[in-house]
């Protein structure tokens, strides 16, 4: 019998538009507890290297973790892993909502696709039951519409869809994969991969379960999770969503400005998370089975940029489709927020694919001519949200800013590098490496996707936040250094930080829940308490370390026999630079080699290479990625 799991994984050829279910092993998937752990051994073993991320030989692993639709309060998670169509590496995108467990009351803890379908179809998954169903009718409907119309179809409100708009089908390589009307499954394009295989959504529902093997300590272990939960450090995460962070981050100078040329705005109170919610919010949402519904549903009532209710937007979102662009107008950032919802796109690469055009555009990189007459100006929220909608449908200039930073300077020339502000092809968050954390350099640098500042975790939480989130009995150095410092310390910290979060990403748990210390969050030892109960398996804090490392190096090999090497992990050349005005004034990062190096070291990993020794391979049992 299976405990915590449903136990099985679904198989399903686009091409030949059949499927197949196979028992999962658990020995096997207790190596990687499951989640991306388990997705990223089925894909390294699975799909050789060198494989387009669009042809149909490229394999997508929907992937569910242990707490997955559970009583745990982080369980509303789910994962989509594959090779990323934009910077080519390894790629997860993570999304709440309700997909997850419903996927896991379906009865499948994974599904992986592959090939393409002849004409667009969509994958029926509920009580165990798989159709392949013909989707022509909902090709080029939005995400909304495509929802409505699902739901119409199969004659059941409580499905839960996740689908691609009009970006994914017009391959946009940084195209979204949205589920539960607003849940952003966002980096890397996996919805330009849905979109290459023919494949408009996947629906779920189910009422099949999780069985629990020791219940009595399992409602004890999330019990206590609740109570310490009540002490958590982030109180403006409940309170007022990510976007809370808009007037903190303003007002330390690492709120990332126009294209990260400063990382101050000054009119930062008008774009705020207390401004968004006194005049634009209509509640709160939560993913299943959250306390905290750090979500928001807003709407415009009137005027240019009226927008129906739709949830939204986050932190990373206001800074993307605001100061960023320099656009202090929220109604302008609500509608952009709406628009890349309702087609599909991540908001992080549009906020900045459109930024860099800006900055293009200032420097005369760009013309009317390119633009076909429209002003590509700092602070106008109507050309965002016009080029929002040409993104969308690659038409004008959209199809060049469809494409990502990395590409657009490539055909701008090396004048526009400058201003091409990635690592690996992915654009950056909303996350300032020159002042707000020295060890968020180093994650962005060597961050499996490119410049990702949640996979698995965020890296400030070690100085900005002055949290151990439990690892400190695993060796995270202690008490942390000034957020200024770049000492190799800030490298070998990031082994720490890089663990911690991965094991919320093997479990399929929101990261939010794993911030804070012991009595304040979920620490990897409550982790193991929760697990332990919930499967039956008696883990320990360091197996979920272990499990967590495996499933860490193996995503690193997988961009390895993508060609990616320690030459890849570095920062635009903009970090190098000071900030040039504001509360951080100053402040850039000098010494990344250093901290690489430590970091490399700290991991087991060749210094030269940036790759995994083959000894430390062996150690995790991953002998079969030793090259």
């Amino acid at each position: 019998m299976w405990y915590g799991f449903a136990g099985k994984l679904l198989r399903v050829n686009l091409t030949s538009g059949e499927f197949k279910v196979e028992e999962l092993d658990k020995n096997e998937l207790r190596k990687y507890m499951g989640c991306v752990g388990y997705a990223a051994r089925l894909l390294y073993q699975e799909m050789p290297g060198g494989i387009d991320p669009l042809a149909p030989e490229a394999k997508v692993v929907l992937a569910t973790g242990a707490v997955t639709g559970t009583l745990c309060p982080s369980g509303g998670s789910y994962e989509v892993c594959y090779k990323s169509p934009l910077t080519g590496t390894w790629n997860q995108a993570r999304s709440g909502g309700a997909f997850g467990p419903k996927l896991k009351y379906a009865g499948f803890d994974f599904v992986v696709i592959e090939g393409k379908a002849e004409e667009p179809v969509y994958v029926y998954i509920h009580d165990g039951e798989v159709e392949i169903k013909p989707a022509k009718h909902l090709w080029g409907l939005n995400v909304e519409e495509t929802t409505d119309a699902l739901i119409r179809e199969l004659d059941d409100p409580e499905i839960s869809v996740a689908t691609i708009g009009q970006a994914g089908e017009n391959g946009v390589l940084y195209a979204a994969l949205m589920n539960d009307r607003g849940r952003a499954a966002g980096r890397g394009g996996i919805g330009a991969v849905f979109g290459s295989k023919n494949l408009k959504a996947v629906v779920v529902n189910g009422r099949g379960g999780i069985k629990v093997a020791r219940p009595k300590e399992f409602a004890e272990a999330v019990e206590k999770a609740e109570q310490w939960l009540k002490n958590y450090p982030f109180g403006s995460i409940p309170s007022l969503g990510t976007v809370g962070l808009v007037s903190l981050n303003n007002s330390l100078g690492i709120l990332p400005t126009k294209n990260f040329q400063t990382a101050h705005f000054e009119k930062a109170d008008q774009v705020s998370g207390e401004t968004l919610n006194r005049k634009y919010q209509i509640k709160r949402r939560a993913c299943y089975g959250c306390s905290f519904a750090c979500g928001r549903y807003t709407s415009v009532g009137g005027g240019k940029f009226a927008t129906p209710p739709m949830e939204g937007p986050e932190y990373e979102t206001v800074d993307m489709l605001g100061p960023i662009c320099g656009v202090a107008d929220l109604e302008a950032i609500i509608r952009g927020n709406y628009l890349c919802n309702v087609y599909g796109l991540d908001t992080i690469s549009t906020g900045m694919s459109i930024a860099f055009a800006m900055e293009c555009y200032e420097k005369g990189l760009l013309t009317d001519r390119d633009t076909e007459g429209m002003p590509l100006r700092w602070g106008d929220g109507e050309v965002v949200v016009k080029l929002v909608e040409k993104i969308a449908h690659r038409e004008g200039i959209g199809a060049l800013l469809a494409q990502g930073v990395k590409r657009m300077a490539e055909q701008l020339g090396p004048a526009a590098e400058e201003a091409a502000i990635h690592v690996k092809g992915l654009e950056l968050p909303a996350h300032e490496p020159r002042s707000e954390s020295k060890v968020l350099a180093v994650q962005y640098a060597v961050s499996p996707r490119g410049a990702c500042h949640m996979h698995p975790n965020w890296a400030s939480t070690w100085d900005f936040g002055q949290l151990d989130c439990g690892m400190k009995e695993f060796g995270l150095p202690w008490p942390p250094a000034g957020i200024q410092d770049e000492s190799p310390q800030k490298g070998i910290v990031y082994r720490y930080v890089a663990l911690q979060g991965e094991i919320s990403e093997i479990l399929g748990a929101c990261i939010f829940y794993s911030w804070g210390t012991e009595g304040s969050c979920i620490t990897p030892q409550l982790y193991a308490e929760i697990v332990s109960a919930l499967t039956g398996w008696d883990v320990t804090a360091a197996e979920l370390v272990t499990a967590a490392e495996r499933s860490w190096n193996l995503k690193r090999c997988f961009n390895a026999r993508e060609g990616f090497t320690r030459k890849d992990d570095k920062l635009p050349g903009r970090f190098s630079q000071a900030i040039p005005d504001g509360p951080s004034a100053g402040a850039r990062v000098e010494n990344l080699d250093a901290m690489l190096d430590a970091y490399y070291e700290a991991m087991g990993w060749n210094r030269q290479t940036g790759l995994p020794a083959p000894e430390k391979l062996r150690e995790l049992g991953l002998e079969f990625a030793i090259n």
